[in-house]
């Protein structure tokens, strides 16, 4: 019994951090572009909004991963974690273009921080297995059921301030969990040590040494795969928003679709995981990712077809589906093929990429839609990304062949 204890202590608040921090994302994506909307900016200026919160990630989610493993998760996330309660509250009060841009990128690293945080406790906590993977992805799926539609009940009932005050509540809640959190420690990995000023300076040796994990194929392959996937995740967090907008949706639907909808059977795929036999192949596991990444990307791209609710709400929870699925396979496989000690570096390796496909998204389907128009630039970037997922293909076909990546 007291071993229960335990493990709850150590688990439930990591879990937590997971239901509050990757569902800030999907809550600012939802209100940052109802609120540009309602200044009446152009899109080619909302896509430049919703990408730039993820230039930070791009050019220092290494260099925190790293942070991580030096300092521990804990004192880390709980820094970026108030951060992420008093940013919201200052949006509707600087509603300009470069401020708001400026307020993203600052909101944007401290969820990325918050988010890397709790993957690396479960990778050092756990090993990363799917059942804990698994079990992590299901409360994330938890918070983006949830968080949504709170945001938009919030913003349809007291307008912009509804909206940005419920965000920062919703931080609250991931403060709460970071602070709660233990703080984890193990044999095969150094200590972790107090903070210091030079901790902040982002050192070349830690970024080439990070970078040689690419060299191992399967880190490099799931790399790539998520970076696909977040890139589908670009579209739906930015211009699925606008479209649905377009079309009539209320705010209070737009959090439904966006977050209910796409949470409620991700939920489900991850819970799969967790309560399965767990896949041990990482040959199988590449292949489930792969499998599940294409239809979700198909799912994203056929959206201008739809017009009416219920529709919308099958797709998005469809592809939901296997967006949860595939999030507990991502985890796990990084977390196998890396060593104890940088189970940090190398989620912030990941991080990298996607904050990349995150800030290049938005922005390059914010000028598609200006030069071809929003329906057009749904179906361009639904080629693009299976260009992208054919090519992943191909390299995961080659190290299998030359048993580069064993099963």
């Amino acid at each position: 019994m007291s071993g229960l204890r335990t493990a709850l202590r150590q688990q439930l608040p990591i879990y937590g951090a997971g239901v509050f921090s990757n569902s800030n994302v999907t809550i600012s994506s939802i209100i940052v572009p109802l609120w540009a909307v309602y200044l009446e900016m152009s899109p080619g200026i909302i896509g430049v909004l919703l990408g730039i919160r993820h230039l930070p990630g791009l050019l220092f989610a290494i260099h925190g991963g790293v942070l991580l493993d030096r300092l521990g998760a804990r004192p880390v996330m709980i820094a970026f974690a108030g951060i992420a309660v008093v940013v919201p509250l200052l949006f509707p009060v600087m509603p300009w273009a470069w401020a708001m841009m400026v307020l993203q990128m600052i909101w944007g690293f401290s969820t990325t921080m918050t988010w890397m945080g709790a993957q690396t406790s479960v990778s050092q906590l756990m090993r990363g297995s799917t059942r804990h993977a698994g079990r992590l992805s299901v409360s994330v799926r938890i918070g983006m059921l949830f968080g949504p539609p709170l945001a938009g009940w919030g913003w349809d009932t007291w307008g912009p301030w509804g909206g940005f005050i419920a965000i920062s509540i919703w931080a609250l809640g991931l403060l709460v969990s970071c602070w709660t959190m233990p703080n984890i420690e193990s044999d095969d990995r150094p200590p972790a040590r107090r903070f210091r000023v030079d901790d902040l300076i982002p050192r070349r040796a830690d970024y080439v040494s990070v970078l040689r994990m690419m060299t191992v194929p399967a880190i490099a392959i799931c790399v790539y795969l998520s970076a696909v996937r977040i890139a589908s995740y670009g579209v739906q967090e930015s211009f699925y928003i606008v479209y649905l907008k377009e079309i009539g949706m209320s705010g209070e639907n737009i959090g439904l679709l966006a977050g209910t909808g796409h949470s409620l059977l991700g939920a489900v795929g991850a819970l799969m995981l967790t309560l399965a036999p767990r896949i041990k192949s990482v040959r199988r596991q590449l292949y489930l990712f792969l499998v599940t990444l294409i239809v979700a990307v198909i799912l994203i791209s056929i959206t201008p077809l739809l017009r009416d609710f219920w529709p919308l709400f099958a797709a998005i929870a469809l592809r939901g589906l296997m967006l949860g699925f595939n999030q507990p396979l991502m985890i796990s496989v990084m977390a196998a093929a890396s060593p104890p000690e940088a189970q940090g570096q190398t989620v912030g390796l990941r991080t990298t990429a996607n904050r990349a496909a995150s800030t290049i998204i938005p922005v390059a389907m914010g000028f598609m839609i200006e030069a071809i128009g929003l329906q057009a630039s749904f179906y361009l970037m639904g080629v693009l990304m299976m260009a992208a997922c054919l090519w992943i293909w191909f390299l995961m076909l080659r190290a299998f062949r030359a048993g580069d990546i064993g099963d």
